[in-house]
């Protein structure tokens, strides 16, 4: 091993770190709000009518998933221009401010606005740290595993979050400002951990890093889809729909059920630790990019599966069972996805990323909103989650021959000439 790569491992792996510890913040600040917003809205909307405050819960949360739909496009074509490590910064320091604008919100509206603002902001972690891991140079197991981690660190910030949010509430804050210490202690920490994570990627990530642009791509035309991309888009969009609508499901399914706020804490914190689990098996060195490949299409299926029993499960111990097949399967395809995509793409990272992003929170957004609406309607409570087992049927079909990254398909093409030339 040269000296040069030596001196270049060592930073390598504290940029990885730092990356980590941001999708890790970004995922916590999303969780640590929730304990809090039921009394925010009440307070800020002088509403007691469970109803509306209800709605106005889901529509804030909404708001937040939906932001990305459109930044993280432009974030990651400005991580292509400008470089990783700036984007990366402005993306946690805009979430640290409009943290602590949301806590300090003294309308519904500004709430509003906060919320927006601060998924926008978001929206520049995830697609940005990932292109700078395909950035980077070395095998693909060891890419594959980086990739895995980050989504490992972002369902640990998810399962976190919340339980840390209902402790920082507890917390009293005086900054002579009209606003209830206990609504505004989790978005100041959070804000604090952002401003921390921000200091983190500028330190630890090298300074002089832009990407080039693909030799590929330039000839192509940058707004050029290579074979099987759209597929490869379109079922990471399908697959956050399908996890869109198990969440709202699930929480409008233990409303039905009276199984009250303890279990459905008790079920996602599941959700969080199975898809931790399994994450850490298959980014493992134990599983190989190419076979981690093929376990896409299965992952479907029993997500499939899990989604069509839900709707007939009535005990708490079904439905865990249930709840655990749902969240290792996505746990799967989501991470694999995003992977693939970067791989086969002939754009540069921040661009490709920033479009697999925006397709993850549509999907996310309209599984959501097609969740709530269908058990809006009586008598049709489970349909939501019959209909999204039969897409995710479908998926199983659209994925069963995904495509090869370029790199894959020349060591198949060296192959087949050598055998060809004995």
């Amino acid at each position: 091993m040269s000296v040069s790569m030596q001196a270049r491992q060592p930073t390598l792996r504290w940029a990885l770190g730092a990356l980590l510890a941001s999708a890790f913040v970004v995922a916590l600040g999303y969780g640590i709000v929730l304990p809090v917003l039921p009394t925010m809205v009440e307070r800020l909307g002088g509403s007691t009518d469970p109803t509306f405050n209800a709605r106005q819960i889901g529509f804030l949360t909404a708001a937040y998933v939906a932001a990305p739909v459109g930044a993280a496009f432009l974030w990651g074509k400005w991580s292509d221009l400008i470089g990783r490590r700036p984007v990366l910064v402005v993306g946690l320091i805009g979430f640290a401010v409009t943290l602590v604008a949301s806590a300090l919100a003294p309308s519904l509206l500004v709430l509003y606005a906060g919320r927006i603002l601060n998924g926008g902001f978001a929206a520049a972690v995830g697609p940005t740290a990932l292109a700078f891991i395909a950035d980077a140079k070395g095998e693909d197991d060891r890419r594959t595993r980086a990739f895995g981690w980050m989504s490992m660190a972002s369902i640990a910030g998810f399962l976190i979050g919340p339980m840390l949010g209902g402790l920082a509430s507890e917390l009293n804050f005086d900054f002579g400002v009209a606003v209830a210490p206990s609504q505004a202690a989790p978005f100041l920490l959070a804000s604090g951990l952002a401003v921390a994570a921000a200091l983190g990627v500028w330190f630890a990530l090298p300074r002089k890093l832009l990407p080039g642009p693909s030799a590929e791509a330039s000839k192509r035309g940058s707004s050029m889809f290579v074979p099987g991309e759209i597929r490869l888009l379109a079922l990471a969009a399908v697959a956050a729909a399908g996890l869109g609508a198990f969440e709202v499901g699930l929480t409008l399914r233990n409303v039905e059920l009276a199984m009250g706020p303890a279990a459905l804490g008790l079920m996602f914190a599941t959700c969080s630790v199975v898809m931790f689990a399994v994450q850490g098996l298959v980014f493992s060195p134990l599983v190989k990019p190419a076979a981690a490949r093929l376990l896409v299409a299965p992952a479907f299926l029993v997500m499939a599966i899990g989604l069509a029993v839900i709707p007939t499960i009535a005990g708490f111990s079904e439905m865990l069972f249930a709840v655990s097949i749902v969240a290792a399967s996505a746990g799967v395809i989501s991470p694999l996805l995003a992977y693939w995509v970067s791989r086969i793409s002939t754009r540069n990272q921040g661009v490709e990323l920033g479009i697999q992003s925006a397709a993850v929170s549509l999907g996310l957004s309209v599984g959501s909103a097609a969740s709530g609406l269908l058990f809006g309607f009586p008598g049709l409570e489970g349909a939501a989650f019959f209909a999204a087992a039969a897409v995710m049927g479908l998926a199983v079909i659209a994925s069963l021959k995904l495509p090869l990254p370029p790199s894959h398909k020349a060591e198949s093409f060296v192959v087949s000439r050598r055998s060809a030339s004995k």
